[in-house]
C-alpha cells in the first residue's frame, strides 16, 4: 500500500469518526433546552429508525461520564466534543499527508500516527467503562471504537510505507522550515487550536441554567413527625430528602447518578417511600409499578430491623425491578414471597400492621407537602431540585445548591421562567405538547363540581320538596381518613396519571 492511499484510508476513517462523534454531540447538544429528545442512536443515524440499543445510547448519555465540567456548566462539556475536534483534525492530517512531498512523508505519517493513539486510549478508556460500570453499549459510540482502530491499524501501515519511500530517496537534504523539529511544533500548534477552540466556545456559548435553582417549589411541612424518613447510604453532613418508589426505573437512573456525582460525600441521604401502586396508593387509579407497595413495606421493615439494611434493600429492588414489576402485576403475594426468600429477616414485618401504619403516613405526608403524583423528587433544606435537573444538570444543580446552602441563602423562588413544552423525566403521565403549559401535575385539592337540579318533564306541579336522606356509605378497603388538620381528603385527591412513564 502506498503512502497517498494510506492518506486516503486515513482520511476516509477520519470523516466517519467525525460523523458519529457529531451527531453524539448533537444529542447532547438539544437537550440543553432541559428536555427530553429522541436520540439518533443508530449505526446510521438518521436513515434507519432506532432500535432498543438506544436505551443503551440513554444511559451513556445521562451518565457522569459522557462530560466534563459538569459542576461549572450545566451539562458540562461533552467528551464527544473532544473526539469531534481529533477526528477533525486527524482528517486536516490526512489530507495534507497526500499532498506532502517526497522526503517528509515519514515524519509526516509518524506525527499522525501519534495523533491517532489520543482517540485509541480514550476508545479504551470510555469502552471499559461503558461494560464494567455502565453494562450499556452505545452505537454511536461503538461506531467512534470502530473507527480509532482502523485509524491505528491504517495509521501504522501508512508509516511504514511512508518510511520505505523516503528510504529510497537518496541524497536529498530536507529543508530547514520542515525539519522534523519544525514538522512536530506545527502539528502541536494545530491540536491546541483544534481542541482548544471549540471547547472555549462551548463553554462561552452554553446556556446558563443557574437562575432555575430554587425555583421549582418546595416542602411546605419538611419535620418528620410521621416517622417516615428512611435513612440511606451517605455519610454527609448535608441532609437530602428523596422521594422515590422502588420501582420506578427513574429513581433507580437517579440514585445511580448521585453515588456517581462528586458532590455524594457530601449528601446524607434520606427517602420517603411513595410508591405508585393502587394497591396502597389512594391517589393512583392503576399500578404504574405493580408490586412497588410490597417492596416498599419492604423498605421500612429493614429500616426497623437489625440483621438487614435499607441500603441492601433498596439495591436489590433497583436491581431486579423488571421481574418484582411482572410478579406484582401477576400476583402481589408473589413479592411478598419473593422478598421473604431473600431477606428471611423481613418476614415477620412484611404484613404487620405497623408498617402497613407508616407506609400510609408516608403518602400523608406526601399530601400535606402537596406533592405531585411524580417520582422521582429531590429537596435541599426543603427546596425541590428540579424534575428537569436530575439527569445531565444534576452535578450542576446540586453544586449551586449547596453553595447556597452553606452561605444560609436556599430558599424556594418563585420560578424565573416558564421553560419549553414538552416532557420531564420522572415516572409522570406524558403531557401532551399542546397542554404542556396548561397541565402541571399537583397533589392540591380539587373542588367536586357542583351538579345542576333536573327540570321537570312536563308542567306538572311539582312535588313538595322531600329532606334527603343520607346515603349510607358503602364498605371499602381503602385507609380511613386521618383526623381534621388541614390535609385533604381522599375523595379530594387528584385522579391518578391516565398515560404510561416517561422515565429518562
Amino acid at each position: 500500500m502506498s503512502t497517498r492511499i494510506g492518506a486516503v484510508l486515513l482520511l476516509l476513517l477520519s470523516l466517519a469518526g467525525l460523523m458519529f462523534a457529531s451527531v453524539s454531540t448533537f444529542d447532547f447538544v438539544q437537550h440543553l433546552d432541559r428536555q427530553v429528545h429522541d436520540l439518533h442512536c443508530s449505526f446510521a443515524p438518521g436513515l434507519v429508525d432506532n432500535d432498543d440499543g438506544a436505551t443503551g445510547c440513554q444511559v451513556t448519555l445521562l451518565s457522569p461520564y459522557s462530560s466534563v465540567m459538569r459542576t461549572s456548566l450545566w451539562g458540562g462539556v461533552p467528551i464527544s466534543l473532544g473526539a469531534m475536534t481529533i477526528f477533525a483534525l486527524l482528517a486536516y492530517r490526512a489530507a495534507e499527508l497526500v499532498g506532502r512531498p517526497a522526503g517528509e512523508r515519514r515524519v509526516s505519517a509518524a506525527i499522525t500516527l501519534a495523533l491517532i493513539s489520543i482517540p485509541v486510549l480514550a476508545s479504551l478508556v470510555m469502552g471499559f467503562i461503558a461494560l464494567e460500570e455502565l453494562d450499556a453499549v452505545c452505537k454511536l459510540c461503538v461506531g467512534i471504537y470502530v473507527c480509532s482502530g482502523g485509524l491505528l491499524v491504517t495509521g501504522l501501515a501508512t508509516w511504514r510505507s511512508a518510511a520505505r519511500e523516503d528510504d529510497l530517496i537518496d541524497g536529498d537534504e530536507t529543508p530547514a522550515s520542515t525539519r522534523p523539529g519544525s514538522l512536530w511544533l506545527a502539528a502541536g500548534g494545530q491540536l491546541f487550536a483544534f481542541t482548544a477552540v471549540p471547547i472555549v466556545s462551548y463553554a462561552m456559548l452554553a446556556p446558563d441554567h443557574g437562575r432555575f435553582v430554587g425555583t421549582c417549589g418546595g416542602l411546605t411541612q419538611p419535620d418528620d413527625s410521621g416517622d417516615v424518613f428512611v435513612s440511606l447510604h451517605g455519610g454527609g453532613e448535608t441532609t437530602i430528602v428523596e422521594v422515590f418508589d422502588p420501582l420506578c426505573p427513574a429513581c433507580r437512573g437517579l440514585s445511580e447518578r448521585l453515588d456517581a456525582s462528586a458532590m455524594h460525600p457530601r449528601l446524607a441521604r434520606t427517602a420517603v417511600l411513595f410508591p405508585l401502586d393502587s394497591e396502597c396508593n389512594w391517589m393512583v387509579d392503576r399500578s404504574l409499578h405493580p408490586g412497588a407497595c410490597r417492596v416498599s413495606k419492604a423498605v421500612l421493615c429493614a429500616d426497623d430491623v437489625e440483621s438487614v439494611s435499607v441500603t441492601a434493600v433498596v439495591d436489590w429492588a433497583f436491581e431486579h425491578q423488571v421481574e418484582l414489576t411482572e410478579l406484582g402485576a401477576q400476583d402481589p403475594d408473589a413479592v411478598t414471597k419473593r422478598i421473604a426468600g431473600q431477606f428471611s429477616g423481613l418476614e415477620p414485618c412484611l404484613g404487620s400492621a405497623e408498617v402497613e401504619a407508616r407506609l400510609n403516613r408516608s403518602l400523608r405526608w406526601i399530601v400535606a407537602n402537596e406533592l405531585p403524583v411524580l417520582t422521582p423528587q429531590v429537596f435541599l433544606d426543603g427546596v425541590k431540585l428540579c424534575d428537569e435537573d436530575t439527569d445531565l444538570g444534576l452535578d450542576f444543580a446540586l453544586h449551586r445548591m449547596l453553595e447556597l446552602h452553606d452561605q444560609g441563602k436556599l430558599a424556594a423562588m418563585a420560578p424565573a421562567a416558564e421553560t419549553d413544552e414538552g416532557l420531564v423525566p420522572g415516572s409522570q403521565a406524558p403531557v401532551r405538547p399542546d397542554k404542556a403549559r396548561k397541565r402541571k401535575p399537583t397533589s392540591r385539592a380539587v373542588k367536586p363540581t357542583a351538579r345542576p337540579s333536573p327540570k321537570p318533564a312536563s308542567p306538572e306541579p311539582e312535588p313538595e320538596p322531600v329532606e334527603p336522606e343520607p346515603a349510607e356509605s358503602e364498605p371499602s378497603d381503602e385507609p380511613p381518613e386521618p383526623p381534621k388538620t388541614g390535609l385533604p381528603s381522599v375523595e379530594e385527591l387528584p385522579d391518578a396519571p391516565q398515560d404510561e412513564e416517561d422515565s429518562p
